[in-house]
């Protein structure tokens, strides 16, 4: 008499209803593993996304970055900032660059009546914009004629017009930098980004709207007087054209230092394909302590089945002798097996999900979970099933109806 699968896993229902404290501690442990799979790979992916967003958000992947490298413990004869010659030198030998910004930065006080705000002011170029992708919300920005007359002029950010202006307009106005007077010409855009993981200011761009900008050439002629800059930023003329400009730039500066490593240069679309290496990287570790915490499990439901094979061995016999095949009996413990570890599946997928946003909103991160994560950790659980319930299955199957049917 062979069973059918609808009765096998009707059987496997009834056995789990019968003993339910013995088969909540099993679905427990499988609760447990795919609820962490569900959360942890979310928080992964949280991450990376976020760190994605923020790449893109400050100029995208072809944006190449050079500074000063503070690992490097240089010689005292190596200078470690770049000259305006170098500079100039360096912008004519890269052509296939888009758009080029050397800048320079100090901490100042910016005064405007009875008002003070210390920040970081910063000679830039016109480019700095674009490298940026980073517009006036009011006036203008910096222009070559700015540049080339060394003008006294400045662009501020919205919380410095904020803090010295108020309500009030600030375009036009002239505020007191280092005693020097600059006009103020624009304002740039308010900048927001969703910051994870903060306590407090919850905008990632918050110290771009502290920042003012200045001509490169007015802040070395008249502000700090000195002809150095440590770091500078280009664009490629796209994301994958943007390695072999890094390389180009790095050869560059290494020629010009001797062959010191005295300087950094970081290539955004390297630095996303590191990070989505190592995000694959992560999975699989986890994935393999998930797999070995989940096989312990395994071990554990396996124990449990070999258990309730002994309670329910008169039953194997009965079943054998009223025309049952062996393979039948086997089936018919896999699937309940299978059906338990399953359920704990779907649960821990469904706790998974629903603590996302707790522990999204402990941490301050957005975690986002994926359809195919949700995929891998039902199908992990239903592999335990499978893992722990062959054993079982095959003792069970090779029981001698006999023997069975005489065991108390």
């Amino acid at each position: 008499m062979a069973i059918s699968l609808k009765e096998n896993i009707t059987v496997g229902f009834s056995d789990f209803w019968s003993r339910k404290v013995r088969s909540i501690i099993t679905v427990m442990g499988i609760v447990l593993g795919t609820m962490s799979i569900i959360v942890v790979l979310s928080l992964v992916k949280g991450i990376n996304n976020q760190t994605m967003k923020w790449m893109m958000e400050r100029g995208g992947l072809s944006k190449i970055t050079v500074r000063r490298n503070w690992q490097y413990d240089k010689p005292d004869h190596v200078k470690n900032y770049f000259t305006w010659k170098e500079l100039v030198l360096i912008r004519s030998l890269i052509p296939e660059a888009k758009y080029f910004n050397p800048q320079q930065r100090q901490w100042v006080r910016h005064s405007y009546e009875d008002k003070d705000y210390r920040t970081s002011i910063h000679g830039i170029l016109p480019d700095f914009s674009k490298i940026e992708e980073w517009d006036v919300q009011e006036g203008r920005f910096i222009s070559s004629f700015d540049i080339e007359q060394s003008n006294d002029v400045i662009v501020i950010g919205t919380k410095v017009k904020e803090e010295l202006f108020g309500n009030k307009k600030a375009v036009g106005e002239v505020i007191t930098v280092n005693d020097r007077r600059l006009k103020i010409i624009g304002i740039m855009a308010f900048r927001y980004m969703k910051n994870s993981g903060s306590i407090g200011n919850d905008n990632a761009f918050s110290y771009l709207n502290r920042r003012t900008f200045v001509p490169l050439t007015t802040m070395i002629h008249k502000g700090s007087g000195r002809d150095n800059i440590s770091s500078f930023t280009l664009k490629a003329q796209d994301a994958e054209s943007a390695p072999a400009l890094r390389e180009k730039l790095n050869n560059i500066i290494l020629n010009l230092r001797r062959g010191l490593p005295v300087f950094e240069v970081e290539s955004a679309k390297e630095e996303a394909e590191e990070m989505a290496q190592n995000q694959k990287m992560f999975q699989t570790i986890f994935y393999i302590i998930s797999v070995i915490s989940l096989l312990v499990g395994a071990i554990v439901i396996a124990n449990i089945m070999l258990a309730t094979i002994q309670e329910r061995t008169r039953e194997i016999g009965i079943r054998l002798t009223v025309g049952a095949r062996r393979r039948d009996i086997f089936v018919q413990f896999l699937v309940q097996t299978v059906l338990v570890t399953t359920i704990g599946g779907i649960l821990g997928i469904i706790v998974g999900l629903s603590l996302l946003d707790i522990v999204s909103n402990f941490l301050g991160i957005e975690l986002m979970a994926g359809v195919g994560m949700v995929f891998v950790a039902l199908i992990v659980s239903a592999g335990v099933g499978l893992v722990s319930g062959i054993v079982p299955a095959i003792i069970a199957s090779k029981l001698d109806p006999v023997e069975a049917l005489r065991y108390e």
